[in-house]
């Protein structure tokens, strides 16, 4: 049987004001190098249904995408109400999103500026929520988002840029949902929320890898587990480059530090996960709070190996030191010695090449020892 060859759409150099483009089967949206597709500020140009606010979204569709060079510009900040310094207030919609699609492919593209996220998928790969668990995942990585996947198998994103204001609230970069079978390769996010994460809502996440990857992120660089209650299976995370980001590598089965494991439920009345059978292989990492692994009484961290780590601590900041962050839910901020790794609730932990180490005029400030064991009732 032939196989369709899917037809190209391509906008003019200079399309502003867009109102929501809605891609059909079998559509490669091009947006030439040079050429800018800009999303209207005024919320009658998109549809009725919050679904689909987006400026370019795919529902029900296979052999779809966006390429070209171009740029789709979400226009985020002729949304804002009110300025602030932390957070502008802002109601918005979504810059692009891939829903219920199949062989999905995202490449040579830039998405910047959205309203509110910028691209998301529903993908199967690492679950880790409440009642979830993740098992066997080798690590050698309604808000505003990017890029949107939801409910899609087999996608392709690769060389897509992602650039968005440190301010914009909510702003993740690629949020996938209840997906299968993605790849996410040499992408260059810069972004003020969770530049990558997975969640399972509906159904188990499956077959996802991030390789050769460039994150800078006020929040996490990836995050894996909350707002999910399905597993996470088959996760690959590889050669992935994080600078000047709050957290690295986020593990929660829930919603500074370097690696961040933590199975502590979001309120009393949720169902403590667990997350077993994790290797985490070959990272250097520059941190001011260290590695944080924290199980619950019910949700266990189980056989965490790290393998050829580096972990240098060094304060380049003003914020003050000596803290645990266990929001949301649990016990909020909490003092605490400085360590090179926190652990707590913890069953079995192997270590095979790891070096810590402290610059010599900042042993003071509060660092503790290498390694905290902590045993709680």
């Amino acid at each position: 049987m032939a196989i369709p060859t899917p037809s190209k759409l391509a906008p003019p150099p200079i399309t502003p004001n867009a109102t929501t483009l809605f891609l059909k089967f079998g559509t490669i949206l091009d947006i030439k190098e040079n050429t800018t597709l800009l999303g209207s500020t005024k919320m009658e140009d998109y549809p009725k249904e919050s679904r689909e606010w987006y400026v370019v979204v795919v529902e029900n569709a296979s052999d779809v995408g966006i390429t070209g060079g171009g740029v789709v510009d979400g226009h985020g900040l002729g949304f804002v109400k009110r300025f602030n310094m932390r957070k502008n207030v802002m109601c918005r919609p979504r810059l692009v999103g891939f829903i219920d699609c199949k062989n999905v492919r995202v490449w040579n593209i830039t998405l910047t500026k959205p309203a509110y996220w910028c691209y998301s998928s529903r993908i199967g790969s690492l679950y880790v929520s409440y009642g979830g668990r993740c098992n066997v995942c080798c690590i050698s990585m309604y808000l505003m988002n990017n890029l949107h996947i939801v409910r899609c198998k087999n996608t392709s994103i690769h060389d897509v840029s992602i650039y968005v204001n440190f301010n914009t609230p909510n702003n993740d970069g690629i949020d996938i949902e209840d997906s299968n079978n993605t790849v996410i390769t040499r992408c260059h996010i810069d972004i003020g929320d969770d530049a990558i994460y997975p969640k399972t809502y509906t159904c188990p996440l499956y077959n996802l890898t991030v390789t050769n990857c460039w994150i800078r992120t006020k929040s996490l660089a990836i995050k894996l587990g909350n707002a999910s209650s399905f597993d996470f299976k088959g996760l690959t995370l590889d050669n992935i480059t994080i600078v000047q980001s709050h957290k690295g590598l986020g593990f929660q089965i829930r919603d500074g530090e370097p690696i961040y494991v933590t199975t502590c439920p979001r309120d009393s009345s949720a169902k403590e996960g667990s997350i077993s059978n994790v290797v985490f292989i070959n990272i250097t990492a520059n941190f001011e709070n260290g590695v944080f692994l924290s199980g619950s009484k019910h949700g266990l961290l189980n056989n965490l190996r790290f393998k050829i780590v580096n972990l240098t601590y060094r304060r380049w900041t003003n914020y003050s030191g000596g803290l645990i962050d266990y929001r949301p839910g649990c016990q909020g901020l909490v003092n605490h010695s400085v360590a090179g790794i926190i652990m707590e609730h913890i069953k079995g932990l192997e270590v095979e090449n790891v070096g810590m180490r402290w610059f010599d005029h900042q042993l003071g400030l509060g660092v503790e020892s290498p390694l905290i064991f902590y045993t709680k009732k």
